[in-house]
């Protein structure tokens, strides 16, 4: 007999973040603003993006109680293949720290690498307003540290959405992950597929003479359900 466990958030972040762009910075769309798909390089050309990423859990409900800090590193690099098409890996170092019942443990390394490829399907561009949308296809490979790799081959199906309107720009990302496509051997529990939908709102603001870099305040929200089957 199976049941299904859904794990469940929401979470809402405010940021600034400072986006620097090498060989290439083509406007506020081919920036993006903090999610990785948004990512979109001319044709030929290279953009790379590092961010610092914190998140904390405090207060578990649980028996025992636990709380956890992680700092994620994450670096990417984006390359247009195509005008229309796009190659991107991702690569991430993360930090994290663990208390439960009065013990504590660190864990520190690289994560498992991510190749995504997008598509742009639709562009439409206006003197006042520019829309776009462009399927996303990836597959995230367990070469992480032992404790920050998923131990399996995990394919991410997703749908990117852009909207821009002057120096006022909204993301919005949907992605299904199938964790566990394919397993290595070390998996031992089942991470249950993923639904996720990301969306970042952002007012950019060119720095600098070429306006080669951009400071923009940053407004995002996230909403995640994990599912998974297991005996009971």
């Amino acid at each position: 007999m199976y049941r299904i466990n859904r794990l469940t958030g929401i979470s809402l972040i405010t940021a600034f973040l400072l986006s620097i762009e090498l060989f290439s910075f083509q406007s506020a769309s081919a920036a993006g603003i903090s999610i990785d798909a948004g990512l979109t390089p001319a044709e030929n050309r290279w953009i790379f993006r590092s961010q610092m990423r914190y998140m904390q859990r405090d207060n578990d409900q649980s028996d025992s109680p636990r709380s956890m800090k992680a700092y994620m590193f994450p670096v990417v690099v984006a390359y247009g293949l195509r005008s229309d098409l796009t190659l991107m890996v991702r690569q991430a170092f993360i930090r994290r720290e663990m208390t439960m019942m009065g013990q504590s443990s660190i864990n520190s390394g690289l994560g498992d690498l991510l190749l995504l490829s997008k598509y742009r399907l639709i562009r439409i561009n206006t003197p006042r307003y520019t829309l776009g949308i462009a399927p996303t296809l990836a597959l995230e490979f367990p070469t992480g540290k032992d404790g920050l790799s998923s131990n399996s081959y995990d394919l991410h199906f997703g749908s990117f959405f852009s909207g821009r309107m002057r120096s006022l720009g909204m993301d919005l990302n949907v992605t299904y992950i199938w964790n566990g496509m394919a397993e290595n051997g070390d998996a031992v529990v089942d991470p249950g597929d993923e639904f996720s939908v990301q969306a970042a709102l952002a007012y950019q603001m060119s720095l600098g003479d070429q306006a080669n870099m951009a400071l923009a305040p940053v407004l995002e929200a996230s909403y995640l359900d994990i599912s998974s089957d297991s005996e009971d």
